[in-house]
C-alpha cells in the first residue's frame, strides 16, 4: 500500500509538472562570443520575452574560438524543451557549414528557426594609410602589390573571410587571409597598420569610420545604407556579385515544440514591432528584419547555397 501511494503521488507531481504553462522557470540564452556588442541584442530579445512571459531570460557567453561554432554546438545537444535558445548570426549557422566538413554539428538539421531579428550590410573598410579612397583604387593598389597587401576577419570560416575570398574571385586580387581570434583583435591591428583591410558589419566599425580612423569603402547590401548613404554599393563599386548581410536571429534545439516556437515568435515579433523596439533596433546599428520562423528558415537555406558555392570557389 505504501509503494501504491507514493506511485501515485509521483504520477500525480509528474501531471502536474507536465500542465504547467511554458514558460514556468528561467530561459536560457546562449551567446556564441565574450561579453561584448551581442549581448546587447540578446538583452534586447530576452527582454521582450520577459515582459511578455514573465520568466527571466539568463545570458549565458560561451565564446571558445572557431568563429562561434562551440557555443552553437553547446545548443544543439540541449534539451528542445523551449528553455534553452541562441542570438544566431551568420558565422557558425550558414558560413561555418560551407568551409568546414569536420564540423561537428549540423545547423540545418539540429536548429530550428523562432525568429529573425534584424540585419546589418558588411562594410569594406581599409588602413586610411592604404593609397585608395574607391574600390577600383584599392583593386589597382592590390593588383601593384600582389601577396603584400593583407586582409583581416575574426577566424577561418567567418563571413569576413569568405567575403574577402568572394573579392578576391571577383576582382583577381592576391591579398593574403589573417586570421584572428575575434573582430576586437582584428580591428585593433586594422587601425594600428598591422593589416591593409577588414570587411565587417555595420555596427562594429560605424564609429570608427565616423571619426576618420578608418576609411569605408563599399557596402554589401543591394542597396545604400540609410545610416551611411555616401557609401555606394559594391556593386555600383564596380564590383558586382558582393552581396550579403550579418543578421541576428534566435534558433533553438532540433524538436522544440512547435507551439513553444510559435509562442516565442508572436512574443519576439509583438515587443520589437513597437515603436520602442524599432528604435533600439536602430540604435543597435542595425535594420529590422521580423518575421515568421519559415521566413528565417527560407534565409538560413539560401545563404548556405550562397556560401557553399564560394567556398567550392576557393578551394576550401
Amino acid at each position: 500500500m505504501r509503494v501504491l501511494v507514493a506511485a501515485i503521488i509521483g504520477l500525480a507531481a509528474l501531471s502536474e509538472a507536465v500542465a504547467q504553462p511554458y514558460p514556468n522557470r528561467p530561459i536560457k540564452m546562449v551567446v556564441r562570443f565574450a561579453p561584448g556588442c551581442a549581448d546587447v541584442m540578446a538583452r534586447l530579445v530576452g527582454d521582450q520575452i520577459t515582459a511578455a512571459l514573465g520568466q527571466p531570460v539568463v545570458i549565458e557567453n560561451r565564446p571558445g574560438g572557431a568563429g562561434g561554432t562551440v557555443g552553437t554546438k553547446f545548443v544543439t545537444t540541449a534539451d528542445p524543451d523551449g528553455y534553452t535558445l541562441t542570438l544566431a548570426s551568420p558565422g557558425p549557422i550558414t558560413v561555418a557549414p560551407a568551409v568546414n566538413k569536420a564540423l561537428d554539428y549540423d545547423p540545418l538539421k539540429q536548429l530550428v528557426p523562432v525568429a529573425m531579428i534584424a540585419q546589418t550590410p558588411f562594410v569594406v573598410t581599409i588602413n586610411p594609410g592604404v593609397p585608395a579612397k574607391t574600390v577600383a583604387e584599392f583593386v589597382a593598389y592590390a593588383k601593384t602589390n600582389p601577396g603584400k597587401v593583407n586582409y583581416a576577419s575574426p577566424g577561418f570560416g567567418t563571413s569576413s573571410h569568405l567575403f574577402g575570398e568572394l573579392i578576391k574571385q571577383r576582382t583577381g586580387i592576391e591579398i593574403v587571409h589573417v586570421p584572428y581570434r575575434g573582430a576586437t583583435p582584428a580591428i585593433a591591428d586594422l587601425l594600428a597598420g598591422q593589416v591593409q583591410m577588414f570587411i565587417d558589419n555595420l555596427r562594429n566599425v560605424q564609429s570608427f569610420i565616423q571619426a576618420g580612423r578608418l576609411r569605408a569603402l563599399a557596402v554589401t547590401s543591394e542597396k545604400r545604407h540609410p545610416e551611411m548613404p555616401q557609401l555606394p554599393t559594391m556593386a555600383e563599386a564596380g564590383v558586382p556579385g558582393v552581396v550579403g548581410f550579418y543578421w541576428n536571429g534566435v534558433l533553438a534545439p532540433a524538436g522544440t515544440p512547435q507551439p513553444v516556437i510559435d509562442r516565442l515568435n508572436t512574443v519576439i515579433n509583438d515587443g520589437l514591432r513597437t515603436r520602442e523596439g524599432q528604435a533600439s533596433i536602430t540604435r543597435l546599428g542595425m535594420e529590422s528584419r521580423l518575421g515568421s520562423p519559415q521566413d528565417f528558415a527560407k534565409l538560413i537555406a539560401q545563404e548556405h547555397q550562397y556560401w557553399a558555392a564560394v567556398a567550392r570557389a576557393a578551394n576550401f
